[in-house]
């Protein structure tokens, strides 16, 4: 227990699912990352975004890593080899990309939670501290993330936890670090999402306590973000339970149950470009300018965050997300 199973056709089954998945996701990745570096105010206001899609980037050339990595080890017939926890962190080129591809975005979903619930509940003291440097400070302990936990994966598996021995070489983070570490590692992302949830709950909760209307676009907006950030817990929670339950010999899961659920963020992040184009009319405007199509200008799209007093209906714009 506290392993994979090794099914050719179900192992063969998750390698193509993971290419393809990571190829699809490094297209909508890319288009977006594209889109904000070619506009200067784009690259400004939407900073956080930015690299919050650099990491998703990240995130999907994990899978192709992934796929790419167990697919060699399944065809050329070692999968089934015993290798211990230690060697599969050290000496195999996917687990790295996976403990970064996840926890990177959680970090970056973090940070933008503080920020929005920060505009909403306290505009005065957001607009005084967050700035553009304090943005870009935001940015910088990305990078200082990344380091951090790989040191600490890699302490990890230093003592008795790295000697374990593995029965095959699918190399998941449950079975190329610490069961402590493989913990942190799942509940964390789960975590960072039930915040980001619950942030926008306050946002959604503060508008309509605020605004007389409860009709408006930009509630319609909100609400259809407040629902994909529930649906992100469900989505993300799954590969933790599937990962959790094999790591600490609760169950056992076959190679088409974990590739489908270990899927899921991919799938997300794809889902997530869809949701920019459909909400950021500036983003929609900079790709048809990138392609030479004329668009009528119209009025610019009031923010979702954007808090609006019922006595005097003056609005004062706090966030942009849309």
């Amino acid at each position: 227990m506290g392993d994979f199973q090794v099914d050719y056709g179900q192992t063969l089954f998750m390698c193509i699912l993971y290419l393809s998945i990571g190829s699809v996701s490094i297209f909508c990745s890319l288009t977006t990352i594209t889109l904000y570096l070619t506009n200067r105010d784009l690259r400004r206001k939407y900073i956080l975004y930015l690299v919050l899609d650099c990491c998703e980037l990240l995130d999907a050339i994990s899978y192709v890593l992934l796929g790419t990595g167990r697919g060699h080890e399944l065809l050329t017939g070692v999968m089934a080899v015993p290798i211990t926890v230690r060697a599969c962190f050290f000496t195999k080129y996917w687990p790295q990309s996976l403990i970064l591809g996840t926890q990177l975005p959680s970090i970056c979903t973090l940070f933008l939670s503080f920020e929005r619930i920060l505009a909403v509940v306290r505009p005065a003291v957001y607009k005084r501290m967050c700035t553009q440097n304090f943005k870009y400070c935001f940015v910088a302990m990305v990078p200082v993330w990344a380091v951090l936990t790989l040191v600490a994966a890699g302490v990890s598996v230093i003592g008795e936890d790295g000697d374990r021995v593995v029965g095959t070489r699918h190399c998941a983070i449950i079975t190329s670090t610490s069961r402590w570490y493989a913990t942190f590692h799942f509940i964390f992302i789960v975590l960072t999402y039930v915040i980001a949830f619950f942030s926008t709950l306050v946002v959604w909760a503060t508008r309509r306590t605020l605004t007389k209307s409860k009709y408006g676009s930009q509630d319609d907006k909100l609400g259809m973000i407040l629902a994909m950030s529930g649906t992100s817990i469900i989505l993300l929670a799954s590969p933790a339970v599937v990962m959790l339950t094999i790591r600490w010999d609760i169950t056992g899961w076959g190679d088409i149950e974990v590739a489908i659920t270990y899927a899921m963020p991919g799938f997300l992040s794809v889902v997530n470009t869809i949701i920019s184009f459909r909400f950021r009319k500036e983003l929609r405007s900079q790709f048809y300018n990138l392609i030479g199509k004329q668009v009528k200008s119209h009025k610019p799209e009031q923010s979702m965050f954007t808090r609006t007093t019922m006595t005097t209906r003056r609005t004062t714009m706090i966030h942009h997300l849309s």
